[in-house]
């Protein structure tokens, strides 16, 4: 077996080395200088281009005060052909669990919001959220190009009855893709029932007024979710105690124009009957009048979105500094390897 001699180097040796390295990386003082200058040029422009980023935050919770479902109310309503297993909670079960975080982020939401009207604080001008849009996104310079403008598209003509052109329903379904892309509904503690909704876009006032206004959306999308089948009730019970009301008042006139100087028995009766009825009804009437009200608000807004919105995106300076670094490594990295070759 041979013995390989080891090469050892002493720290007089070494220090030598790592001095005429030094001196010959401060010769190349100059390569250092341009390099770093360049990537660190290159590293601010790419912060200065950076598109603004503002993010509105809100937090809210769902609200449930249905309470009974029915109660003293079913025998009387199922009587005038109603259906009361689902008057206080119906579609309740479509805002269960985590189902509103995926409600808040449908197309049929966001595009309500979108065709919805806003009035813009500094011109007073009424636009809706998709005209706002595609003035503050690159979306509005790149139809623009292609000789689209929002006017054209007509967005405040439009209504919930009304039919979409092509060129509307592709436009909205663009934009929808990307709020969707920026918007965020999440639960940020899972034991908790506190909703976070954040929204990021390029302009401030449009993050927060959009986001207010999907919050606005979805809530009276619920209400009108839960408490559409007790209104068609009320309605049909309101009906019933003014046809009640009516046949009393005509018990009454007929029998005030009779004039009868004996009691009629039957007349007597039925106006007892029809009176207390009418007493049940309006009564019954009143209570669900009451569990109505006690419908609202569903969606309970805990921390709204607040002027001023930052910017998020990363400042330039950063960027400056990281061009400066790479720019140094690089160049240490070549003047090594120009040295040791």
């Amino acid at each position: 077996m041979s013995n390989t001699p080891q090469q050892t180097i002493k720290y007089p040796e070494l220090k030598v080395l790592v001095g005429q390295f030094f001196k010959y990386a401060l010769s190349q003082y100059k390569l250092f200088l341009i390099v770093c200058t360049v990537t660190a040029a290159l590293g601010l422009v790419y912060g200065k281009l950076q598109p603004h980023t503002y993010k509105a935050t809100s937090t809210f919770i769902v609200e449930d005060k249905s309470g009974s479902r029915g109660g003293g109310l079913s025998g009387l309503a199922s009587q005038f052909g109603i259906d009361v297993g689902g008057l206080t909670g119906g579609g309740a079960g479509l805002f269960d669990g985590d189902n509103i975080l995926e409600i808040m982020k449908s197309r049929n939401i966001i595009e309500k919001v979108l065709l919805t009207k806003r009035e813009d604080e500094l011109t007073k001008k009424t636009q809706t959220f998709a005209d706002f849009y595609l003035g503050i996104s690159p979306l509005g310079a790149k139809l623009s190009s292609k000789g689209i403008s929002a006017k054209n598209l007509n967005f405040a003509a439009i209504d919930e009855n009304s039919p979409h052109s092509f060129m509307q329903d592709s436009v909205l379904y663009t934009m929808y893709a990307e709020i969707n892309k920026n918007l965020v509904v999440e639960k940020k503690n899972k034991k908790s029932s506190i909703i976070t909704l954040e929204l990021v876009s390029g302009n401030q006032i449009f993050s927060k007024e959009f986001s207010d206004a999907l919050i606005r959306q979805t809530s009276e999308m619920y209400i009108d979710i839960k408490t559409g089948n007790l209104s068609k009730s009320i309605n049909k019970i309101q009906k019933k105690a003014d046809s009640l009301q009516f046949a009393l008042n005509s018990k009454n006139d007929i029998r005030n124009y009779i004039n009868l100087s004996v009691p009629n028995e039957g007349v007597t009766r039925d106006k007892t009957i029809s009176g207390t009825l009418y007493g049940e009804v309006v009564k019954n009437l009143e209570t669900m009048k009451l569990s109505l009200i006690n419908q609202t608000p569903v969606i309970q807004v805990i921390d709204g979105a607040k002027y001023p919105l930052f910017d998020q995106r990363t400042p330039a300076r950063y960027f400056l500094l990281i061009g400066f670094a790479v720019g140094f490594v690089l160049s240490l990295f070549y003047i090594v390897f120009k040295y040791t070759s």
